[in-house]
């Protein structure tokens, strides 16, 4: 019996021992913080992506759900009040045997950034935003490290000007309402000149007391024969109108030494020639140049028509690719003519802000194309100075085909010059001894000018040798900013440093003259000669930085000003 009770007992312990023991139980702790500077709302917290939590005031929090020891944990904010931005600190980690307690989530008033976009820039740029001076040394978006909160007042503004430029802000000030991205920056180039300033470079003869026409002999490469019309620059080249030879010539760069010489001759087979041409080799008188840095225009006046080239001429030889105001390059196709495709006598022409405008000067008009022609002969979109396509009288504001006893402000007579930034027009009215500006590019034809130069009002046209008064302005040229207007009967140069906006605003400073109320030819003013100072029926004009290029048609010269 004893046997039989120890085996028994052997046989519970047996049993006993094969059970299931328990689970062996895993410590879980909470994940919490702090939350400060909560204000005007709720703040949503979640942990690891599911659970969680929400606050409406400061203090400490703890997520509901514990994790197991050596879980990874992860605190995010999903929401905050409308004008708070909420960070979090010690925001990731790992349970570690006890509870965390030091994710600390920060909330603070909303801020917003404020930044926009410069264009035009050459240089370094400094820009103001309260105690923030921000650098800007290239083109394209910028953005202040300093951030505003809804509801604050900023200010931009220009706190360094680049060198040689004047830049100005657009959309500079207002009370934030979220991110700040419509500052627009603009800068234009700036020409520091004086009143009767030298210049520093002749073109055209070998000194600058010298005036015969082709320095007093045959037509050479570096001869000049009453040159009209502006020049342009582009892609390194000078281009310039050599009316009287019948030619544009080409110069590899600005020259900095007088009497420099050309390196390639347009409308002409070599330098000695000067004959008037026609067809797509032949010049007739060309006159203004105009280039957008890719193609090249020419105002081939006797010709009636402009040639474009597609490519910007380098070499002798090189041939336009269409014309305007002709069918075709046909040399026999050069008749004059008033219509929409036809032109008469134009005197210059205008590439820039993706259109093209020709003072058709004959017709007593400036023609718009809205966009770059691509065909021979393409017709006009817009007309100014007429009622329509069909009427070329002078000052004819009715229509009917005879000139008015006035001038008005839909009106042109003999317009010369023409300049647009693809907003604002410019139009030298020679005939009526004025500048007509429009504020926004026109729309319909005959649109009424805004604002007129020159004149006290858009009737008078009587010349006057003051600083308000004009005789016979032949060019315009604009960086946008500052206007030159070559007031030819007056020999000399005209500069506004802004735009006007009134009528018969008179100009900052005069190349050519020692002041505003002289009209002389030599300097000495007693004298016989010119000088790098005088000018003689100045008509054309170039803007390339530093240097202001003026075609100075009586001294059979060009004259390179230079910015300091």
């Amino acid at each position: 019996m004893r046997i039989g009770r120890l085996g028994l007992l052997g046989l519970a312990t047996l049993v006993a021992a094969c059970e299931e023991q328990p689970p062996v139980k895993i410590a879980t702790y909470r994940v919490g913080g702090t939350v400060t500077g909560l204000a005007g709302g709720n703040l949503t917290l979640q942990l690891n992506g599911q659970q969680g939590l929400t606050r409406g005031a400061d203090g400490p929090f703890s997520f509901e759900t514990p994790l197991e020891d050596g879980s990874d944990y992860a605190v995010t904010v999903t929401a905050t009040p409308p004008e708070q931005a909420c960070s979090v600190e010690g925001a990731t980690g790992k349970v570690a045997g006890a509870d965390v307690s030091s994710v600390q989530v920060r909330c603070g008033t909303r801020t917003y950034t404020l930044g926009g976009t410069v264009e035009g820039l050459r240089g370094t740029l400094g820009l103001s935003l309260g105690g923030e001076t921000l650098q800007v040394t290239a083109n394209g978006g910028f953005t202040f490290a300093t951030k505003l909160p809804r509801g604050g007042a900023y200010t931009v503004g220009v706190a360094t000007q680049p060198e040689g430029q004047r830049c100005t802000v657009s959309n500079g000030g207002g009370t934030v309402a979220g991110n700040v991205t419509n500052l627009s920056v603009r800068c234009h180039d700036w020409y520091t000149l004086d009143t009767f300033q030298a210049a520093s470079v002749v073109i055209g003869q070998g000194d600058f007391t010298s005036r015969a026409v082709n320095r007093g002999g045959p037509t050479g490469a570096g001869t000049l024969s009453n040159p009209v019309g502006n020049p342009a620059f582009a892609a390194g080249r000078l281009y310039v109108p050599d009316t009287g030879s019948n030619r544009v010539l080409g110069f590899n760069g600005v020259p900095s030494a007088n009497g420099a010489s050309a390196g390639f001759v347009l409308g002409q087979p070599d330098f000695p020639d000067f004959e008037t041409g026609s067809g797509e080799q032949g010049l007739g008188s060309p006159e203004g140049l105009s280039s957008d840095a890719t193609r090249l225009a020419v105002a081939d006046t006797r010709n009636s028509r402009v040639l474009l080239h597609s490519t910007l001429p380098a070499s002798t030889g090189a041939t336009p690719s269409l014309v305007l105001g002709q069918e075709s390059l046909d040399p026999t196709a050069r008749l004059p003519g008033c219509g929409r495709t036809s032109l008469g006598l134009p005197e210059d022409v205008f590439l820039g802000g993706g259109k093209l405008l020709v003072a058709d000067s004959a017709n007593n008009r400036v023609l718009v194309w809205n966009t770059l022609p691509t065909t021979n002969g393409a017709p006009a979109d817009l007309v100014l100075g007429q009622r329509s396509f069909t009427t070329c009288v002078e000052n004819d504001a009715n229509g009917d085909e005879v000139r008015d006893t006035t001038a008005t402000a839909t009106t042109l007579w003999n317009p010369t010059g023409v300049w647009t930034d693809g907003t604002r027009l410019v139009v030298a009215d020679s005939y009526n001894n004025r500048v007509l500006l429009w504020n926004q590019f026109p729309t319909t034809h005959g649109q009424p000018a805004d604002v007129v130069l020159g004149q006290a009002d858009f009737t008078s046209r009587a010349p006057a040798l003051t600083a308000t008064g004009m005789n016979t302005p032949y060019t315009v040229a604009s960086t946008g900013l500052q206007l030159f207007v070559t007031d030819s009967q007056h020999h000399r140069v005209l500069v506004w440093n802004a735009l006007p906006t009134a009528n018969k605003t008179p100009a900052d400073t005069v190349l050519g003259q020692v002041d505003f109320t002289h009209a002389t030819l030599s300097d000495p003013d007693t004298g016989t000669t010119p000088s790098g100072r005088t000018l003689n029926q100045p008509s054309g004009v170039l803007l390339t930085w530093p240097q202001v290029v003026v075609s100075d048609y009586g001294n059979h010269r060009l004259l390179v000003f230079q910015s300091h």
